[in-house]
């Protein structure tokens, strides 16, 4: 199977955007109900746990599932694909298996950071989804890969709708806490299996195998890019860190709902998936300035929109968290602002081009100062700001990792500082969305002052008038960087 011919990126991106959006809404539904049905305290534990396996399974798994786009991408043959999936499954089993275990192992010590008994409750999630997590991490890149990109679509949806069922079978039959756990992870299972199956039916040889060769020159490859995966995701993870070593559980549950990701960010994630294929087919065949200005059509695109949800949601930020997480989750509205600015730094991903260079080494180095950077900020910010300083230290120190990674992407590519990125446009953007911001703010509190009105309803009122309004003025540029974006490569 020819996984590299033509395609037309624009059309697979709206197809996997599609997807996540029905997918993320799903989820969105499950955290809802979630943070209605359960406890802070239960909430709090919930976060605990999916923190400690993300910065456990970032530790130990190398960046192996970032490499499968690569591989694959470059692979020649049906052979050279098989027997890369062949080692690359064996590989990530043994070492997820592996972190389970060693999270098993470390529970005591959980209990002791997080000052919280109900952890031991919970070994079997910690030996469990290490693997689910690493196995499922995998599969949207191998289904893109394959061009399988309806079976994607139908491979999110029937998971998230299972997810949301696990949510609505443990409160009709009035569950408990451990009882939802144990069938989302029996939900996750299903699907990780789902996934092994398909790499065997599509390969010429799918078999457990450790080719000492092909692991090394994985290994070569993953290994920067995870150091650099690893340390974002204790970038990611830190604030919660820091919230949990000051504040109480209930208190992280709190921040760990308003610190959550948006679903917008499902468009740039979208065109990335897509995108790197592309870039690094142009990046290889030399052609560096199509690659650039293939690469900022999307970012052009996805800036758009998620800026306009960023300013949205500053100014409807506690009807966002009342619809979303309910009123008991208010007081986290400050750091859900915060976040909400941070949406900017996730119009793309800033580190493509040198991905596809292979300049995999400098992102783990602008990690790492990121993460150094962000240690000193949290606690500094901490202690001007409280609770909500965590989250102004980490916006400060994504944008000032972005920033060094344009600047040598530049270099790396011999293109212009002004040119690598599209300032232009992007600042067009931010500057309508900051000033339609201001007004519809001001819009809100005058109506609020003098009309007996439902803040929540307001706030659809007056959010669907400014998109439709901000819609008319950019449907234009819009659709032109869509044209360079969908042109068939």
């Amino acid at each position: 199977m020819d996984i590299t011919s033509k395609t037309r990126t624009g059309t697979n991106a709206v197809k996997l955007t599609a997807a996540k959006v029905i997918t993320l809404a799903i989820g969105m539904i499950s955290s809802m109900l979630l943070s209605r049905f359960r406890t802070l305290t239960e909430y709090g534990t919930y976060s605990q746990l999916l923190m400690v396996i993300n910065l456990a399974s970032s530790l130990f798994m190398l960046g192996l599932p970032n490499c499968i786009n690569y591989f694959l991408g470059k692979a020649k043959s049906d052979e050279e694909r098989s027997q890369f999936l062949s080692v690359y499954y064996t590989l990530s089993t043994i070492l997820s298996v592996i972190v389970g275990l060693i999270l098993v192992l470390a529970t005591p010590l959980l209990e002791m950071y997080f000052k919280n008994s109900l952890i031991k409750n919970f070994w079997y999630f910690l030996s469990v989804y290490p693997w689910t997590r690493v196995v499922m991490s995998s599969t949207e890149n191998l289904l893109i890969a394959y061009n399988k990109n309806n079976m994607l679509m139908l491979y999110k949806f029937l998971n998230s709708a299972a997810l949301l069922g696990a949510i609505l079978i443990v409160q009709l039959l009035n569950g408990t806490f451990n009882q939802y756990m144990v069938l989302f992870l029996a939900v996750e299972a299903v699907f990780s299996v789902w996934t092994y199956v398909f790499a065997k039916k599509n390969a010429l040889s799918f078999k457990p195998s450790l080719n000492i060769e092909l692991v090394k020159t994985i290994f070569v490859f993953s290994v920067p890019i995870g150091l650099a995966s690893m340390i974002g995701t204790i970038n990611i993870e830190l604030d919660k860190l820091v919230i949990t070593s000051f504040f109480s559980t209930e208190d992280l549950a709190l921040f760990a709902n308003a610190s959550r990701e948006l679903p917008v960010t499902i468009i740039s994630t979208s065109l990335t998936a897509v995108l790197m294929p592309q870039v690094v087919k142009l990046l290889h065949n030399d052609q560096k300035k199509e690659a650039v200005e293939l690469w900022n059509s999307a970012t052009t695109i996805s800036f758009a929109i998620i800026c306009f949800v960023s300013m949205a949601c500053l100014v409807f930020a506690p009807e966002v968290i009342t619809v979303l997480y309910s009123e008991k989750y208010i007081p986290g509205v400050d750091v859900f602002r915060v976040y909400s600015l941070v949406l900017l730094c996730r119009c793309t991903y800033f580190g493509m081009l040198l991905n596809a260079t292979g300049k995999t080494r400098f992102i783990l180095y602008s990690s790492i100062g990121t993460l150094v950077l962000n240690m000193i900020l949290n606690y500094t910010c901490y202690r001007l700001f409280g609770f909500v300083g965590p989250a102004i230290a980490t916006l400060a120190a994504t944008a000032t990792m972005q920033l060094i990674q344009l600047v040598y992407t530049s270099k790396v590519v011999s293109v212009p500082f002004s040119k690598i990125f599209p300032w232009k446009n992007c600042g067009a953007y931010l500057i309508v969305n900051a000033f339609s911001a201001l007004l519809i703010y001001v819009i809100k509190l005058v109506v609020l002052n003098h009309v007996q009105i439902n803040n929540v309803v307001l706030a659809i009122a007056l959010g669907i008038l400014w998109a439709a309004a901000y819609a008319s003025i950019i449907i234009r540029k819009i659709k032109k960087q869509w044209l360079v974006l969908n042109a068939e490569r």
